[in-house]
């Protein structure tokens, strides 16, 4: 038992430094910042911080736009936001449903942090809370350490507007996309938009069975309307709405009009394999989601 301690104070801390190292501080605006983290799977190594997280820096305190895959990933996201400011962590915004956007929450919130989120949002996490509480922890093993999921504490039913400091925000739910309900951050004064799971780039995204891939197309509309100078995505570094385009809504787009001449002429599941996704092999993990992607997109296709 003392040496399983020991072990862990020991993973801890150079999980810890490793993870906060591994997730790279990119400056996307004055006082606004994006932490990438890896394209790959959670691990224990990534702590469960694989995906682009952000935050704005204000004088009455630090606004983070999602909390980390554990809790100990939650302790890195801090460390990293540590190295550009002394400014306490006063709220969280979670922007989905997936794991790592709201598996931190417990340790901001002890901390003092407001954790926000919409009611949609929050009831997808109370939904899924057990199924993706076993996969994290067979992902992250002796890193899901003191991890405990904790929904956030204040809900929204509309867009939202909040002013911390000198820096106005908007939280606009978008509906079902990549989980049942996703969020897009706006800071307009800076014209930049954290997206959240709405846009992958670098990285092939993933149509789960969670995911709705017609009313993901649909919601990128809402960033269209807003024209950012800067996305900061869910997955992959800062870009522009150009490349957001061309990695998920170009691809979303691809896939329903492939399986739709598939279904137009009448094949079945297994003809979605015949399916040329290869214009899109530059995407990290492509070998092992573009498969199941058009699987996913047949099978919501079949019900229209």
């Amino acid at each position: 038992m003392k040496n399983k301690s020991l072990f862990l104070i020991a993973l801890f801390f150079l999980g810890h430094w490793a993870s906060a190292a591994s997730l790279k501080t990119v400056k996307v605006a004055q006082d606004i910042y994006a932490l990438v983290g890896p394209l790959e799977q959670r691990s224990q190594e990534n702590l469960g911080n694989n995906a682009t997280f952000g935050f704005i820096v204000s004088n009455e305190g630090v606004v983070l736009i999602d909390s980390g895959g554990t809790e100990m990933g939650a302790k890195a996201i801090e460390l990293a936001i540590q190295q550009v400011t002394e400014q306490p962590i006063v709220a969280v915004i979670n922007t989905g449903g997936q794991d790592h956007r709201w598996f931190g929450n417990r340790y901001f919130a002890d901390k003092g942090a407001e954790i926000i989120t919409a009611r949609a949002t929050a009831e997808d996490h109370q939904a899924r809370q057990a199924s993706q509480t076993e996969r994290m922890q067979t992902l992250t093993q002796d890193a899901w350490e003191g991890t405990v999921p904790q929904v956030a504490s204040r809900l929204i039913d509309e867009p939202f507007e909040m002013q911390v400091g000198e820096i106005m925000i908007s939280i606009i739910p978008v509906g079902q996309a990549h989980t049942p309900n996703e969020n897009i951050v706006w800071v307009a004064d800076a014209g930049v938009l954290f997206t959240g799971d709405l846009v992958y780039v670098e990285r092939m995204l993933s149509v789960g069975a969670q995911s709705a891939h017609l009313s993901w197309i649909e919601a990128f509309s809402e960033i269209e309307a807003l024209s950012p100078d800067v996305i900061v995505p869910g997955h992959g570094h800062p870009t522009t709405l150009e490349t957001a385009r061309r990695d998920t809504l170009n691809y979303l787009v691809f896939l329903r009009e492939e399986v739709g001449k598939i279904l137009d002429e009448g094949g079945d599941m297994q003809s979605v394999s015949e399916i040329d996704q290869s214009q899109f092999s530059y995407l990290a993990v492509y070998d092992e989601l573009q498969g199941a992607n058009a699987q996913r997109v047949f099978e919501e296709m079949e019900w229209e």
